[in-house]
């Protein structure tokens, strides 16, 4: 059997005209020799009436403009082209978008140009998809943008919020004061207590207020590190919120026979969040516990409270701010505490955790002795009962 027999060969023709793809052979000039019927039907015409047009003619005005300035050279110069996207203007006047294929044949003796084989795909659901794509893009990118605008807004008002409620505090605190030295009633003593103890929460709250939005708006946590005898500190801390919560047991065994590298205030800030946070949310018939040590070049500080187990979807979002919704049904704060804590342990090159059994509901901070330093012992294991995670956050 020869070569022109063979039966593929014979179907060549029916593949031509019933190819998925448009084909067409172009002339020297640019004009249709040959059209495949698929091409023709998209185009509205017939394989007849493109014969002899130029396929120039054929394309948008845009597609023109990029075909004489870019393609038209582009073919001339390698010889091909692949995958360029046009719109074709079909007879009903529709835009159709297609890919185009090209592949120019010259005579190798004079270079003149035998013909252009043309190969055309739609490119309708393509151009749909990409366009789908491209509103997603800018949806998206529209979203993340009111996002970030929104956060700066939140954090800027909050610091705003922070500063000009400081005033009318200072007033309260002062006319509270004032009163409480007064020759008063039992009753009306009472009533002072009760102002002053409400004064000092909202200083509380001002102040933790106003760290978020230095952490967030300015340089993070700004130090001023000394060697401190943080035995005193601690102890000055945990009288200060017995004093608040006279009805609660705190069982304090604070033992730091070495000065450490720090920023006493800040480290204070941090037992006093975590205290609090243990005396508010922890079952108020049970003592909270807090300890301290030097464990080797480490600084160990524990806040051990009893009461509900934390649940392990409130975990990975512990030392986030504004963490409190759907945790405990009755709370005060703003969610800001142990955040506060978190980033202030992060700025002296230690770490804050905790973790929730039945038994009891741990807080850990651990940092160096001495700036520089890294943190002993590499970050806690979950063996070590530190997993990040405390339902009630204050």
């Amino acid at each position: 059997m020869s070569g022109e027999d063979h039966p593929l060969l014979r179907d060549f023709g029916d593949f031509f005209e019933n190819s998925l793809c448009g084909h067409a052979i172009l002339d020297g000039e640019d004009r249709f020799v040959l059209c495949n019927g698929p091409l023709a039907r998209w185009l509205g015409y017939t394989v007849e009436d493109l014969k002899g047009r130029r396929f120039s003619e054929l394309l948008s005005i845009g597609g023109k403009v990029f075909h004489e300035t870019h393609l038209a050279p582009l073919l001339k110069m390698q010889g091909h082209y692949s995958e360029v996207s046009v719109e074709m203007i079909c007879h009903d006047g529709k835009r159709l978008p297609v890919l185009v294929n090209a592949m120019r044949r010259q005579e190798t003796a004079d270079g003149g140009l035998l013909f252009t084989r043309l190969t055309v795909l739609l490119a309708v659901e393509r151009q749909a998809y990409e366009t789908s794509l491209r509103q997603a893009r800018d949806a998206a990118e529209t979203k993340l943008l009111d996002a970030q605008e929104t956060a700066v807004f939140r954090e800027q008002f909050i610091a705003v919020l922070g500063h000009d409620l400081r005033n009318p505090l200072g007033a309260i605190t002062m006319g509270s004061a004032l009163l409480a030295e007064s020759e008063l009633s039992s009753r009306d003593a009472r009533l002072v207590a009760v102002m002053e103890s409400s004064a000092q929460r909202m200083s509380e709250l001002i102040e933790n207020l106003m760290d978020f939005a230095r952490f967030r708006l300015g340089a993070g946590v700004v130090l001023s590190r000394r060697s401190c005898n943080l035995q005193k500190i601690f102890g000055e801390v945990i009288a200060e919120l017995q004093t608040i919560h006279p009805d609660r047991v705190i069982q304090s065994d604070i033992a730091i026979d070495e000065p450490v590298d720090s920023d006493p205030a800040r480290l204070s800030q941090i037992l006093s969040n975590l205290l609090a946070n243990a005396l508010t949310h922890g079952a108020s018939e049970e003592p909270v516990q807090v300890t301290s040590r030097i464990e080797g070049r480490t600084l160990v500080l524990k806040v051990v409270n009893r009461g509900e187990v934390i649940p392990e979807t409130i975990i990975e979002s512990l030392f986030q701010p504004f963490t409190r919704e759907g945790s405990r049904k009755s709370q005060n704060g703003l969610g800001l505490g142990l955040y506060i804590a978190s980033e202030v342990a992060k700025a002296h090159g230690g770490l804050l955790t905790a973790a929730s059994s039945p038994d009891a509901t741990e807080f850990v901070f651990r940092m160096p002795v001495a700036a520089g330093d890294d943190l002993a012992g590499g970050p806690p294991t979950q063996d070590a009962a530190l997993v990040f995670g405390n339902k009630g956050s204050s």
